[in-house]
């Protein structure tokens, strides 16, 4: 009877914790990360975070700048009044009210060039407001995926504390019968306080990861939100050519740096024609204030001599080329480090998830039958308790570890999303295709 009575409890354990734990994630409604709600999310941001309506401000004001470029210059009107010597012509004569306008000749295509160089800006301005837009997706997957990964770890931690409440309960009743030593309840005691202040650091952690959340989207920083799934087994990728000239294409920031370029050839074609000399034309008239009448009329042309400042003129267009040059060469080395972040997410999603299949296909089934082993010892006064301890701490350590790599590989599929624009996993992994001929094969699992 004793044996069928530790049996007994023993499953229930084993069991309690499971079903309660089945029981609390069905009631609090967990939602699922997917990319429609991150579309949803982002859309909610896009009109309250504060950064992002700066980015659609920055982006009016440049798109304001491009209709604002005048063709015409505003003309200059001069207006005098001359008083003539005695060795002079007599006022009446000449007139002494002198008034004029003059214009300056929009020539040498200047003002289409100035209209050119504001769009470029103004592109340039969208191009950083939609990497801003990218940025903030990319947070919030890795937001709502931190929030998952502490959801678990908070999970684990209640489990961990109702089975170590089941167990002092029952090395409590083996110690009063002489069965269970009292280092054993020393142990059990113990480790029940240390779960117990895990559980209020998990508590405190997820509540600081809907904190962020909230944050992102301007809400109310103390807003609730209901259980994250953490990600399954993303599919494998490789990487390949394809998927490198996806992200060649799209990567935001890149994007950014080939439309600086064009704004700075634009800004070297306009500096170029300002070595043309400005022409202006105008008219000036003269007239009597003694009787108001118009005494003599004029026409005129005038225009600069930039050729005195030539060599200045030619340094500023060299200066632009090379701050052309410059962006591009700056273009061409962010391109390789986006190939070597495309490869370094790839290596790095990988190892995550063969990380995340060896501990949940492999790693944890052996600990969960070590642990009932021990169990099963301990029932037959085989074995000591220290081995249920030790396989028990292995086994949430072994949970842990797991949920971190599903975290990691989630993150490294939003990072891909990020570089190449592709944003569901399984679209990734088309975009990508097969392996390379020199892929080294390894072992895959299953998306479960």
């Amino acid at each position: 009877m004793k044996i069928l009575s530790l049996t007994t409890t023993l499953i229930f354990l084993s069991v309690v914790p499971c079903r309660l734990h089945a029981e609390a994630a069905a009631a609090r409604n967990p939602i699922e990360i997917t990319p429609e709600l991150l579309d949803q999310l982002l859309g909610e941001a896009e009109g309250s975070n504060p950064a992002l309506q700066a980015a659609g401000v920055r982006t009016e004001a440049s798109n304001a700048a491009v209709t604002s470029v005048r063709k015409w210059e505003d003309p200059t009107a001069s207006l005098g009044f001359s008083e003539p010597s005695s060795r002079g012509f007599q006022s009446s004569e000449e007139g002494n009210l002198i008034y004029g306008i003059d214009q300056k000749l929009p020539l040498y295509g200047r003002p289409d060039l100035m209209r050119k160089v504001a769009a470029s800006e103004a592109e340039g301005v969208r191009f950083e407001a939609e990497l801003e837009t990218q940025r903030m997706r990319l947070n919030l997957d890795l937001a709502l995926n931190r929030l998952a990964l502490e959801d678990r770890e908070a999970e684990l931690a209640e489990q961990d504390l109702a089975w170590l409440d089941a167990t002092l309960d029952e090395v409590d009743h083996r110690y009063r019968v002489g069965q269970a030593s009292q280092v054993d309840w020393l142990k059990i005691q113990t480790q029940r306080a240390m779960a117990t202040d895990i559980v209020k650091t998990r508590e405190q952690e997820r509540s600081h990861g809907a904190f962020t959340l909230n944050r992102l989207l301007n809400r109310d920083l103390h807003a609730p939100w209901p259980r994250v799934d953490i990600a399954a087994l993303q599919p494998l990728l490789y990487y390949t050519e394809p998927l490198a000239e996806a992200a060649l294409a799209f990567e935001p920031e890149l994007r950014v740096m080939h439309q600086q370029s064009a704004s700075a050839q634009a800004e070297a074609d306009l500096t170029r024609r300002e070595r043309l000399p400005d022409v202006s034309v105008g008219l000036q008239a003269r007239q009597y204030s003694g009787d108001g009448g118009f005494r003599e009329g004029t026409a005129m042309v005038s225009f600069s001599l930039p050729w005195l400042n030539k060599g200045k003129y030619d340094d500023d267009w060299r200066r632009d080329r090379l701050r052309k040059q410059a962006v591009d060469l700056a273009a061409t080395d962010h391109a390789l480090s986006v190939r070597e972040d495309l490869h370094h997410h790839i290596v790095d999603l990988d190892a995550a998830r063969r990380q995340a299949g060896l501990y949940r296909e492999q790693l944890i089934p052996l600990t969960r039958q070590t642990l009932a082993s021990a169990q099963a010892a301990w029932e037959h006064s085989l074995g000591s308790f220290q081995d249920i301890l030790d396989a028990h701490r292995m086994l949430v350590a072994d949970d842990l570890v797991l949920a971190q790599a599903l975290t990691d590989q989630a993150n490294m599929v939003g990072e891909l999303s990020f570089l190449t624009g592709s944003r569901d996993p399984k679209a990734l992994a088309a975009l990508a295709g097969t392996p390379p001929p020199d892929h080294d094969d390894i072992t895959s699992y299953d998306s479960k």
